[in-house]
């Protein structure tokens, strides 16, 4: 992995979301109350939106400390 790569690390994290929601959904099969729909719109449904972002903000940065580490670098002629 190259310095900078911050790709293994997004991905991680884009498995660890969809692995929660995949749960999320299996869990609303048994759990349908009021008490669920609750739960889903004040913790799961607010992570959504940062998450994205935190996601994007993650690659923008990998491309740019790479390109850092490149330019930097005592092999680059």
């Amino acid at each position: 992995m190259k310095q900078g790569d911050l790709s293994s690390i997004v991905g991680s994290l884009r498995f660890a979301e969809k692995d929660l929601h995949a749960r999320w959904e299996e869990t609303r099969q048994v759990w349908r109350d009021e008490v669920s729909a609750r739960f889903g719109e004040t913790h799961l449904a607010p992570l959504e939106e940062p998450m994205t972002g935190a996601l994007r903000a993650m690659e923008r940065l990998g491309l740019v400390l790479m390109q850092a580490y490149d330019a930097c670098s005592p092999d680059r002629e």
